[in-house]
């Protein structure tokens, strides 16, 4: 499973399936893996004007691959 999770973490944040206008905001922000978006804190998404509902959707899809963003603990 760990290996899996590594080689995702090369693949386009689009194949998260976010939808357009978050994808649309990621990808202005050069945020183009899923790997560089493991790297942002919620703080980090919010100063990039993601609103709470977007982040929200981000985490949920990251968690479905077994990834999370930084800093988020259970």
């Amino acid at each position: 499973m760990k290996n899996k999770n590594l080689k995702i973490l090369e693949n386009d944040v689009n194949e998260l399936k976010l939808n357009s206008k978050i994808y649309s905001k990621l990808i202005d922000n050069n945020i183009d893996t899923i790997g560089k978006l493991c790297n942002y804190t919620r703080g980090d998404l919010r100063n990039l004007d993601f609103v709470q509902s977007d982040i929200q959707s981000i985490v949920i899809k990251l968690q479905l691959n077994g990834l999370d963003i930084k800093g988020n603990e259970y």
